[in-house]
């Protein structure tokens, strides 16, 4: 019953509103990797319209991969935002940079390759702004995830 209505949502209101660049930043992650460790469909789709009802100018992204997140949240943002998007991998963002590109995203983003902790520290360090960013999306790391304590 699950599988049938998963396919019967997807099938009339996810894939349908799935930009067809987005679908290519898919496909072509297939063909490069192999397996899909990437965010699924409904997910970019849930992550764009949160960016249109937060309408963040200034978002953080950890954790690139090959962009189908970065996309989903630059594509939702005003035309005057700026999302800075911190991966270790430049080649992974690489696969889905020309379709950013294509889609006219490209000037949204700020792609630094880094791990996460200097790179954010760098950021602190630049900026007397305590507000660098209105928005956060951590995807990054997730074998850390359990080692992590609660406050």
């Amino acid at each position: 019953m699950c599988v049938e209505l998963n396919r019967y949502i997807y099938g009339t209101s996810v894939y349908p509103r799935e930009h067809e660049q987005l679908k290519k930043i898919w496909e072509a992650t297939i063909v490069k990797y192999g397996n899909l460790t990437t965010v699924p469909v409904d997910e970019g789709r849930f992550l764009s319209l949160f960016m249109e009802i937060l309408n963040p100018k200034r978002m953080l992204e950890i954790g690139v991969f090959t962009g189908y997140s970065l996309f989903s949240t630059a594509l939702a943002m005003p035309n005057d935002g700026l999302l800075t998007a911190i991966d270790i991998s430049r080649d992974h963002y690489e696969v889905g940079l020309p379709y950013i590109k294509d889609a006219g995203l490209a000037h949204k983003i700020n792609f630094i390759e880094s791990p996460a902790t200097p790179a954010l520290n760098q950021l602190l360090l630049a900026t007397t702004n305590h507000k660098l960013f209105d928005f956060a999306f951590v995807d990054a790391n997730k074998t850390s995830y359990n080692n992590t304590t609660s406050c």
